[in-house]
């Protein structure tokens, strides 16, 4: 797959080719973001969370490819309000998980083009000190040579027996709420409290900010960011309908559009969309290329930024290769 990417990327712009998949792409693509940081912090990221973010100068890059090839960037509610279906090829931008790099970097580039985006908050971070599970384990491991678990000695003397133990947690994570999330992070490294996190997140006085421009709409992404499938009903319903009356009340904002957290097949129960009409929510949208499925606006597609998307990943994206080559290779 990766080779074939390399191969396609060799002969991205030849007309025939960009002809072909424009047919085939469709009219429009949300991409997604996390954070956007500065050129010399990207370096110093590492670990399973660096596919979080882009470079400041790459994100640059990628608006103005958007700005000078004359591609429509639209807001949410404007792909809405057409039907999914916008007159000429356009482009949502989005972000994840409300990191206080949107408002320092990402914003002035996109309120420069007069590009419209959405954030996607989570609650939680707001209203209780702010912590995430995946930040403050890759933080402890980095200073662990070794962990135990169960009275086994586990080795993470290197980079990747981090990473390799970090994804071995991650489905653990996944399957607790946050209390739990909090109490297994601190018996494993025999903490006494966690990480405040607010150096990492938008805070609501700087969210109060952004929506005064109308280029900016927020979106939720859930109460405390689970995995809605490993839970029952009645938790998706309270993490869906939570959020949205935290965000409404608090920001005086309408809040109809939500981002699934973690956003694969294996993190969605596919009946959200019930819930989710039933609350006012019109568009949905999920970390996954591609689907099978039949049209739903509660369960969008979006295609994944990350750290090394060049110039020619970013064309093979927005042309739509890899949504139908994983549609024909992933089958």
């Amino acid at each position: 797959m990766i080779l074939l990417k390399k191969i396609i990327n060799r002969v991205i712009n030849l007309k025939s080719f960009n002809f072909f998949f424009k047919k085939l792409r469709g009219n429009f693509v949300i991409l997604y973001y996390h954070g956007v940081a500065d050129d010399y912090e990207i370096e110093k990221i590492k670990g399973p969370n660096k596919h979080l973010f882009v470079s400041k100068s790459n994100f640059s890059k990628q608006m103005e490819f958007l700005k000078n090839n004359k591609i429509d960037v639209i807001s949410i509610d404007e792909l809405y309000k057409l039907d999914f279906n916008p007159p000429k090829f356009s482009v949502v931008l989005s972000f994840d998980d409300g990191y206080k790099d949107n408002i320092k970097i990402a914003y002035p580039i996109l309120k420069e083009k007069n590009f419209p985006f959405i954030i996607y908050l989570i609650p939680k971070i707001l209203n209780e000190e702010p912590w995430v599970w995946w930040i403050e384990l890759w933080d402890q491991l980095q200073k662990k040579n070794m962990i135990i678990i169960d009275k086994d000695k586990i080795d993470v003397s290197t980079e990747d027996l981090k990473i390799s133990l970090f994804l071995r947690i991650k489905k653990k994570m996944k399957l607790l709420q946050i209390k739990a999330q909090k109490k297994m992070i601190k018996e494993l490294f025999d903490l006494s409290s966690t990480t405040n996190m607010s150096e990492f997140f938008l805070n609501e006085k700087e969210i109060k900010l952004l929506i005064e421009d109308k280029l900016v709409t927020i979106g939720s992404h859930s109460q405390d960011h689970l995995s809605l499938k490993k839970f029952s009903k009645n938790i998706i319903y309270d993490q869906i309908n939570k959020s949205k009356i935290y965000l409404e009340k608090y920001f005086d904002i309408s809040i109809k559009h939500f981002s699934y957290p973690y956003g694969q097949n294996e993190d969605i129960a596919f009946y959200e969309h019930e819930i989710l009409s039933a609350l006012g929510f019109v568009t949905s949208v999920t970390t996954m290329d591609y689907s099978y499925k039949k049209f739903n606006p509660h369960y969008l597609n979006r295609c994944s930024i990350g750290p090394n998307v060049s110039e020619n990943d970013f064309k093979r994206k927005l042309l739509g290769v890899d949504r139908i080559l994983r549609k024909i290779f992933f089958r």
